[in-house]
């Protein structure tokens, strides 16, 4: 497999976060925060023409999540897969504090979630370990 490199995975999960933290700023009373927790549980199986295994993030950047067998994974995998990252978004519903602690807890898992993809075999982190699941380079047939 041709694993996709550190900076596109880094790039990608910003992409991410950022449109998980404009959902919690632009729709207020908590329910912005809920789609943004939503979406980051189910982002890497998007039932979108042209998104097999990619959240917006990773279509931008042309990488993809796929199973052992090299198949785009299911929502159950892609649930499993982003659960670390989820409970940090879980966070923000709640008001003021919660957008705190998740940059308190986020920000060191968010580390230790790098240096896993930049030092773990398969460049795994603790979610595709979990879910055995592979970020991977797509190319376009």
């Amino acid at each position: 497999l041709n694993f996709a490199g550190f900076q596109s995975r880094l790039f990608a999960k910003f992409t991410d976060l950022l449109i998980v933290l404009l959902l919690g700023l632009l729709i207020r009373g908590g329910v912005g925060s809920l789609l943004g927790f939503f979406y980051s549980l189910v982002a890497d199986s998007l039932p979108f023409k042209g998104f097999q295994g990619q959240s917006i993030g990773k279509k931008l950047l042309r990488i993809q999540v796929v199973d052992e067998e090299g198949n785009p994974p299911r929502l159950k995998a892609s649930v499993i897969r982003n659960i670390p990252v989820g409970i940090v978004t879980l966070l923000m519903v709640i008001p003021v504090w919660g957008w705190i602690l998740s940059f308190l807890v986020g920000i060191p898992f968010g580390l230790i979630e790098l240096s896993l993809i930049a030092r773990a075999k398969g460049h795994q982190r603790l979610g595709d370990v979990m879910a055995e699941t592979r970020v991977i380079r797509k190319y376009h047939r």
